[in-house]
């Protein structure tokens, strides 16, 4: 059985581990020579879970308060509880101020035009709410559908 480096220093009849340190740098690389086998730690599914929520949001090293600039130019605020926020708990600045104005989160087919072009002026004078949603196709009946749809949704912007 594998000694660990607790029990090989609790041992009254094993010298200091001292020299061990020195020549081999590290407890498994003297175990590996001994003829044992190494074991690898195990992390059970709660402590991975906790090992990567220790690196997000306020836990985080790089937590600057909450608000950030994505190399894609964007401002992204910590929000983990909005229904628009990504995985990580983040959420386009420009995209929670029409979610705030419309009252409600935005639809999957929305997107928010910078007027300016500027990604990280959010002023809502700045920002345009687009909808990509199209009609399947070009029957006047499939026409008259979408436009209710349109109205329906956008009824009180």
């Amino acid at each position: 059985m594998q000694p660990t480096t607790k029990q090989w220093n609790e041992d009254s009849s094993t010298p200091s581990d001292m020299p061990i340190r020195m020549y081999f740098k590290t407890w498994n690389t003297f175990v590996k020579v001994c003829g044992y086998k190494t074991y690898k730690p195990y992390l059970s599914e709660l402590a991975i879970k906790n090992k990567i929520l220790a690196k997000k949001g306020k836990r985080s090293t790089n937590w600057k308060g909450g608000r950030i600039k994505d190399k894609f130019g964007y401002i992204q605020i910590w929000m983990p509880d909005h229904p628009n926020a990504k995985m990580a708990g983040y959420i386009h600045e420009h995209r929670l101020k029409i979610s705030n104005k419309l009252g409600r989160p935005l639809e999957q087919q929305e997107n928010i035009h910078h007027k300016n072009g500027k990604r990280d002026d959010n002023r809502l004078c700045n920002l345009e709410l687009w909808n990509t949603m199209q009609p399947a196709g070009q029957k006047i009946e499939d026409k008259i559908k979408y436009a209710k749809q349109i109205l329906k949704l956008y009824e009180n912007y």
